[in-house]
C-alpha cells in the first residue's frame, strides 16, 4: 500500500471515529502531562538542589578529626591539629576526572568583625567569625584581576602604627614584628549561600535591609574592622591580639558557605602569628571539583585511600531523595499511561469489529495482512501524537501557573528559584515517544486480529 492511499484510509478514520478516538486518547494525554510534569518538576528542583544549594561535582575532603587529647593532653597543650599537605593536593589533582583542587586554609585562632555601616545604617557583627583562605586564581572567573589578592604583595612603605599610613590603609604588623607595612584593606568574598541566608533569614528578624549580590558586588569601599586573635570565647595562645581593615570584594561560588573567604597567604601569615608555624603548612580541607557527579565518587575513594573523607555527604543524600521520588512520581504516571493504553486496546477492538467486513473487502482485492496491520498501527501513531502534543501543552500550562502561585503565596526562603521546573528538549520527545508507545502497544492486539480476517468467512456472514 502506497504511503498516500494509507493517509488517506487513516484520515478517513479520524473523521468517522472523531468521538471513539478523542476518549480513548484522553487517557495518553493525562498519561502524558502526568508524566512531563512531575519530570519537569524533578528536574527543575533538582537543578536548584544540586546546581547552587548542595552542587554535587564539588566534594570537599578533610583529614580525620582531631583525636580526643584528654586531660593531659590539655594540660601539656594538646597534639598537633590534623591536615592536608601539599603533596597530597597534587595527589587528588592527578585523580582522573578531576577539574582542579581548591585547597582551603582555615582560620586557626578566635577572630571577630564588625562594620557595615555605610550599608545598614549602623555597625553589625559577629562575635566569632570563621574563615577561609583560598588561592586567588580560584575566583579570576568570578571577580575583575586584581580585586582579591593579598596587598602586601605589593610594594608598600613600613610603618609602626596606622597613623603611618594613608587613610584607607592600616599598620599590618605582626605581633612580635617592630615594624610592619601599610596595607590595603583585605579583601573578602562571601558565598551566595551567605547573601540568602541574610536576605531570607537574618535581615528580616533584625530589621535590617536585603544586601542582594549587587549590592555586595558593588560595595567595594566598603570596609569593616576584624579582631584578629580574640574573640567572646577567648583568645589565642600566641601573638597580640589586633585589628585589621577588611573590605568585601564580591560575591564568589568558591567561598565558604558561611564565614569570609580570604586570600591563602594572607591566612597564611596569620595563621603562623596567632597559632604557629604548623598551622600555616597545611590545609584544613580541599574541594575536588569533578567533570560530572560519575566522577565524583572515584574523588572519594582516591581521597579515602590518603585518609580523607567528604565533609558533607548531602549531596549525595539529597540526589538519592530527589531520583527516589522522581522514581515514585514516575510509576504514578507510568500507571496511568497503562491504563490508558488498555482503554486504546478497547477503542481499537470496537473499530475493528465495526469494519470487519470493509477490511474483509480489502483482503479480497489484494490487501495483505500486513497492510490492514500498518493501516490500524498508524492510526494507533496518529492518536498517540496528537495526545501526547495536548499533555505536553497540558503540562506547560500547569506548569506555569505552578510557578506563577508559588511566586504569590509561597514566602521568600534561601534559593527560591524563579521556576521549579525544567524543561529540556529532550522532556518533549520522551513525552511523544512514551505516548505514542502505549498507544502502540492498545492497538497491537486488535492490529493483529483484522490482519486474521478471513474475507470468505466474513463476506458470508459467518
Amino acid at each position: 500500500m502506497k504511503t498516500g492511499s494509507l493517509w488517506a484510509l487513516v484520515r478517513r478514520d479520524l473523521g468517522r471515529s472523531r468521538g471513539a478516538l478523542v476518549s480513548s486518547g484522553f487517557g495518553i494525554l493525562a498519561g502524558t502531562a502526568t508524566l512531563v510534569f512531575f519530570l519537569a518538576l524533578g528536574l527543575g528542583v533538582r537543578r536548584v538542589l544540586l546546581g547552587e544549594v548542595f552542587p554535587i561535582d564539588r566534594v570537599e575532603l578533610e583529614p580525620p578529626k582531631a583525636k580526643d587529647p584528654g586531660l593531659l593532653g590539655l594540660l601539656l597543650g594538646g597534639g598537633e591539629a590534623p591536615g592536608i599537605t601539599p603533596p597530597e593536593i597534587e595527589k587528588l589533582a592527578a585523580v582522573p576526572g578531576v577539574v582542579r583542587v581548591l585547597p582551603k586554609l582555615s582560620l586557626s585562632f578566635p577572630a571577630s568583625a564588625r562594620g557595615g555601616k555605610e550599608i545598614f545604617g549602623y555597625d553589625v557583627g559577629t562575635s566569632e567569625m570563621l574563615g577561609d583562605g583560598i588561592d586567588p586564581q580560584l575566583v579570576g572567573a568570578d571577580l575583575p584581576p586584581g580585586r582579591f589578592e593579598d596587598p602586601l604583595a605589593r610594594a608598600s612603605k613600613t610603618c609602626a602604627d596606622d597613623a603611618a599610613c594613608a587613610a584607607n590603609e592600616y599598620c599590618e604588623r605582626a605581633s612580635d614584628a617592630p615594624e610592619g607595612k601599610c596595607s590595603a584593606a583585605v579583601p573578602a568574598i562571601v558565598s551566595r549561600y551567605l547573601v540568602e541566608i541574610f536576605d531570607k533569614s537574618i535581615a528580616p528578624a533584625h530589621g535590617l535591609p536585603a544586601v542582594g549580590e549587587t549590592i555586595v558586588g558593588r560595595a567595594q569601599n566598603v570596609t569593616f574592622t576584624m579582631r584578629l586573635g580574640e574573640s567572646l570565647l577567648g583568645r589565642a595562645k600566641r601573638g597580640t591580639p589586633r585589628t585589621v581593615k577588611v573590605k568585601i570584594a564580591g560575591v564568589s561560588a568558591s567561598a565558604i558557605d558561611l564565614g569570609l573567604t580570604f586570600p591563602l597567604e594572607v591566612v597564611r601569615r596569620w595563621n603562623r602569628e596567632f597559632a604557629g608555624e604548623r598551622a600555616g603548612e597545611k590545609y584544613s580541607s580541599a574541594v575536588v571539583v569533578a567533570k560530572s557527579s560519575a566522577e565524583a565518587a572515584d574523588v572519594i575513594a582516591a581521597g579515602a585511600t590518603m585518609g580523607l573523607s567528604p565533609k558533607d555527604t548531602r549531596a549525595r543524600d539529597v540526589s538519592v531523595l530527589v531520583s527516589g521520588v522522581m522514581a515514585l512520581l514516575s510509576l504514578v504516571a507510568g500507571v496511568i499511561l497503562v491504563v490508558s493504553a488498555t482503554n486504546i486496546a478497547q477503542t481499537f477492538r470496537v473499530l475493528v469489529l465495526e469494519r470487519r467486513a470493509e477490511i474483509a473487502l480489502y483482503r479480497a482485492v489484494g490487501a495483505t495482512a500486513s497492510e490492514i496491520r500498518a493501516w490500524t498501527m498508524s492510526l494507533a501513531v496518529i492518536v498517540g501524537l496528537c495526545a501526547g502534543a495536548a499533555g505536553l501543552v497540558v503540562a506547560r500550562v500547569v506548569a506555569f501557573f505552578a510557578d506563577w502561585a508559588g511566586a504569590k503565596k509561597l514566602p521568600d526562603f534561601p534559593f527560591k528559584p524563579d521556576t521549579f521546573f525544567a524543561f529540556p528538549w529532550w522532556l518533549y520527545a520522551a513525552g511523544l515517544g512514551f505516548s505514542v508507545l502505549f498507544s502502540l502497544l492498545g492497538a497491537f492486539g486488535p492490529a493483529r486480529r483484522a490482519a486474521k480476517i478471513d474475507p470468505a468467512r466474513a463476506l458470508g456472514g459467518s
